[in-house]
């Protein structure tokens, strides 16, 4: 892809997780399993670098959107867009902090532990907001014991599935759905 991802790193932002990345096999099982279709946008938040935002745009959708609050990130994660190769599906990235992105058009989004429980309802919130009555799909990479619980305070979500960790650095996913 020529995509340079690699690495962690702290933010140095309040209530974020420090940066890093999922393995490309697991990237590509949770985009398959969140069905994406041409009609939907996709929305990687906290999306670092961008590394889901490249896998993603590889598959026939709408728009692949980005949003995270660090400068460094937001500019790599443009520069990684610009570099890869077999795109099928334009990428835009939102320097922005998640409980204040617009969700208006998301349908499909992703979330590899970016932030804590307290940004982590706050984005639930809005995303309700933002989207209610239309079809949403989320997944949740690396599902913390400190944010679980956050889910059950959201009864307009509903777990969909779940895979646990496995050995060999799989983490573990949360699959959702808006209920009704």
């Amino acid at each position: 892809m020529r995509i340079a991802t690699r690495g962690t790193m702290e933010t140095g932002i309040p209530d974020a997780a420090i940066y890093a990345t999922v393995d490309y096999a697991q990237i590509r099982d949770v985009l398959t399993s969140l069905a994406i279709g041409s009609s939907d946008v996709f929305v990687d938040v906290g999306c670092g670098r961008g590394r889901v935002l490249c896998c993603a745009a590889r598959i026939d959708c709408q728009a692949v959107v980005g949003v995270d609050m660090s400068p460094e990130l937001c500019a790599d994660a443009r520069a990684n867009a610009a570099r890869m190769r077999f795109r099928r599906t334009p990428i835009t990235v939102h320097e922005v902090e998640a409980q204040n992105f617009d969700y208006s058009g998301a349908t499909a989004l992703y979330f590899f532990n970016p932030f804590g429980a307290v940004t982590l309802d706050a984005v639930l919130s809005k995303l309700r907001a933002d989207t209610s009555g239309s079809p949403l799909r989320l997944a949740f990479v690396n599902i913390a014991p400190h944010t679980q619980g956050v889910f059950a305070l959201h009864d307009w979500l509903k777990l969909q599935a779940f895979w646990p960790a496995e050995a060999g650095g799989i983490h573990p996913v949360a699959f959702y759905a808006r209920v009704g």
